[in-house]
């Protein structure tokens, strides 16, 4: 399986500033009311999409975008969006998916560190640690994992092509 994990992705300046601004009263989240599929309907989150088919979605995209994109070896970014789970009960795992039906590669940011994870393909298990990167072969199927012990879980997923 091809992927990696890469710790210390962002100066850690940055990666406070990114943190800072997802969790600011003035950044909007929108509701989706599936994590992954809509058979997934058991389970929210929210997102704010920072480029969506490769255009610029927001007014945050030099702000958090770019210092994760100057960073990724890439040809066109086609969707950049910052998600924001809510604590659970127990880890809940969303549906196996995959971001796009044609080849891509996948990076996910991790903002903070808590005790939700990626699964990538039912097998690998990606801890979500604070200014941690995971890159992907976006045809590995990939489930999200809420966390218990924190507010929120916030991540960053880029889609791209090479």
């Amino acid at each position: 399986m091809n992927y990696k994990v890469v710790k210390d992705f962002l100066h850690p300046d940055m990666c406070n500033k990114i943190y800072s601004i997802m969790t600011s009263n003035n950044f909007p989240w929108h509701y989706i009311d599936s994590i992954a599929t809509d058979e997934d309907n058991k389970r929210f989150y929210f997102t704010h999409m920072l480029i969506l088919d490769s255009m610029i979605n927001s007014s945050f995209h030099p702000s958090i975008h770019i210092p994760l994109e100057e960073k990724i070896d890439h040809k066109t970014i086609l969707r950049s969006k910052c998600n924001l789970f809510v604590k659970e009960n127990e880890n809940f795992h969303s549906e196996k998916h995959v971001d796009h039906e044609f080849k891509h590669k996948v990076c996910l940011y991790y903002v903070n560190t808590n005790n939700g994870y990626t699964l990538l393909d039912g097998k690998i298990k990606v801890d979500s640690i604070a200014n941690t990167a995971l890159f992907f072969d976006g045809e590995i199927p990939h489930q999200a994992v809420s966390q218990t012990d924190t507010k929120v879980r916030l991540n960053i997923n880029i889609t791209y092509q090479v």
